[in-house]
């Protein structure tokens, strides 16, 4: 993400609206506005501001989160009647200042994505808007078309989380990945494609037993808000990854072609659950504060190099397409299909490495070759 002080330049003189809840907020964000020059006013009551403040007058108009929804597409809508190039941008506190200067100067500071390559790689020609139509579609075509995988991992390559890395090997090298590259790529897509995106981090809690210690927050998955509502999408969540994009309002079961959903208040986060059999299981804890790139570099250090990482001890791939859930634990492979049956065969190597080049569609590598017998071992 670029930094502030690289677009200063050209933000001096803007005129920006600011509209928020909290007079605290706002007067901090006023201020660093206007130390960089921009031509700034604010209000904490936004249900007047239409009356209040002329369109015409400003060039950008921020939203803080307490407005989104109905109050601020109305006053959306309001503010276009009467200028229709003002330009509008919803924004979260602690971000505000950075996503205002991007804005003003033409960016969201996001890395672009070949469209026309990703499109390609997961087999997508459908429309490029921002729709929930579109959302599914992707959400769907995603974990089919790319695996997840860790095997970098186990082969003490390590995980570049930067956005050129992501890309070259899930894009053009065919290769997987794990949530933070999954859903890297997933959300950088989606707002190119002009979606409101933020990114989330949780905790795992798939297959860990009651009562046991929590484990770190490790797993990346995105609020993707659209007229309004927010929703939840994951791309990267293994073997039980949903296969559609989840309401975030509502706790009702949510169906899938691979099973229902369904996510829940849990305090202070959302709770993400599948249900398997008769019973709903959780699968990871979402917090609900937006992250930044640089708030994952931690956590996939250590999903990466720390000597209790699963991904350190195993051999875990998955692919999901509307057919069958294809998961694979060391040579243990468990094919489930959307009516309820399942699959399992254990595995040898020379099977493993076929069904990693073939079900898994990766590029099997001859540096593969000691850990797939390693993982033949520890199924035998």
């Amino acid at each position: 993400m670029s930094g502030i002080g690289s677009n200063t330049g050209t933000v001096a003189g803007a005129r920006v609206l600011v509209l928020g809840r909290s007079p605290e907020v706002l007067e901090t964000v006023i201020r660093e506005l206007a130390a960089l020059g921009v031509a700034v006013a604010g209000s904490v009551e936004p249900e007047q501001a239409a009356e209040r403040f002329d369109a015409g007058a400003f060039d950008l108009i921020a939203f803080g989160r307490g407005l989104l929804g109905p109050v601020s597409e109305r006053l959306k809508r309001e503010f276009a009647h009467r200028n229709p190039k003002v330009r509008f941008l919803d924004t979260y506190a602690p971000l505000a200042v950075r996503q205002i200067v991007a804005a003003l100067a033409g960016t969201d500071g996001t890395p672009p994505v070949d469209l026309a390559a990703y499109c390609e790689r997961i087999g997508y020609n459908g429309p490029r808007t921002p729709t929930i139509e579109t959302l599914r579609a992707l959400h769907e075509l995603h974990p089919a078309a790319i695996p997840f995988e860790a095997i970098d991992v186990l082969l003490n390559r390590g995980v570049d989380l930067a956005p050129a890395a992501i890309d070259a090997k899930l894009i053009h090298a065919r290769r997987g990945g794990y949530c933070f590259e999954h859903n890297g790529l997933f959300g950088r897509v989606l707002t190119m494609l002009g979606f409101a995106v933020e990114c989330l981090v949780g905790r795992v809690l798939w297959m860990a037993p009651p009562g046991a210690a929590p484990r770190p927050r490790t797993h990346m998955a995105l609020r993707v808000t659209i007229d309004g509502e927010p929703w939840l999408a994951d791309v990267g969540f293994g073997g039980c990854v949903p296969t559609a994009p989840l309401r975030l309002n509502t706790s009702e079961p949510q169906p899938t072609r691979h099973g229902d959903f369904r996510v829940v208040p849990f305090g202070a986060s959302l709770r993400v659950q599948a249900r398997l059999g008769e019973a709903w299981t959780s699968l990871y804890e979402l917090a609900r504060e937006p992250q930044l790139d640089v708030d994952y570099e931690p956590a996939n250090w250590f999903t990466a190099t720390h000597p209790s990482s699963l991904f350190r001890q195993n051999l875990i791939v998955a692919r999901t397409t509307p057919q069958a859930r294809y998961a694979l634990l060391n040579a243990r492979l468990t094919v489930r299909m959307p009516d309820g049956r399942e699959e399992r065969e254990v595995l040898s190597a020379a099977r493993l490495e076929q069904a990693l080049a073939e079900l898994f569609t990766l590029p099997v590598e001859p540096a593969w070759r000691p850990l797939i017998e390693r993982a033949a071992a520890m199924a035998s």
